[in-house]
């Protein structure tokens, strides 16, 4: 009796336990994370601007007396210019440049008749196209105006005068390589015939004396000293 008791027990204990189980809730494992799918950085796209080309060098031209006076195709004895003007007149910097040689003292003697000094007042400027322009018998000489000083294209640098070698009214103007730069006077009253380039200057144009100087010092260098046949 006991052991048939004890077998209804144990049965009974099974069973519960089963019901247990079944009651209990299914519990289903996750499946393992996909890894997230990652777009590479994109790297903005940037825009590098060209380097500009260096803007090429234009040179510019004026008139040299602020008004169109007249002037001669001849000069004596070497190529160079007269303008005549009345004494006062405004004189121009012919072109962009620097200022290489000022005079403001008339040491003109007739009786010496020293080539150096028949300019009376002058001055010569550089230009930035490698030409030296040069003017005599200026009657004032600006004060701004002194070696080193830079001037621009129509800049006023003085006035028309009669100083130096001079019997009228004028400006004296002059184109040559600058050679010596400064005290050469035999080259820095002019080498070739400036009224081509004035002629130009005057209707508004830009004629450029740069190959005509160019060719001259080729075939003639930087000569030391005067001509003697035109001392």
């Amino acid at each position: 009796m006991r052991s048939v008791l004890g077998v209804l027990v144990l049965f009974a204990g099974a069973v519960a336990a089963c019901d247990k189980l079944a009651s209990s809730p299914t519990v289903v494992a996750a499946p393992p994370s996909a890894s997230p799918s990652v777009s590479p950085p994109v790297s903005p796209s940037v825009s590098v601007a060209p380097t500009p080309s260096p803007t090429p060098y234009v040179p510019r031209y004026v008139f040299p007396v602020a008004a169109n006076y007249d002037y001669a195709h001849t000069h004596d004895e070497y190529p160079a210019t007269d303008i005549l003007a009345p004494c006062g007149t405004e004189v121009r910097a012919a072109t962009d440049g620097v200022v290489l040689e000022v005079n403001r003292v008339d040491r003109w003697d007739p009786q010496i008749d020293d080539g150096g000094t028949r300019g009376g007042r002058f001055m010569s400027i550089l230009g930035d196209d490698g030409v030296r322009y040069y003017g005599a018998h200026f009657s004032v000489i600006f004060d701004a105006m002194a070696p080193g000083v830079r001037v621009t294209a129509g800049e006023p640098v003085g006035q028309v005068g009669t100083t130096g070698k001079s019997s009228a009214c004028h400006l004296h103007f002059g184109i040559s390589p600058p050679c010596g730069r400064v005290g050469d006077w035999w080259n820095r009253r002019g080498v070739i015939w400036p009224w081509p380039y004035l002629d130009s200057w005057r209707a508004g144009g830009a004629k450029s004396a740069v190959a005509e100087i160019t060719a001259w010092q080729t075939a003639h260098g930087c000569p030391t000293a005067p001509d003697p046949n035109f001392p």
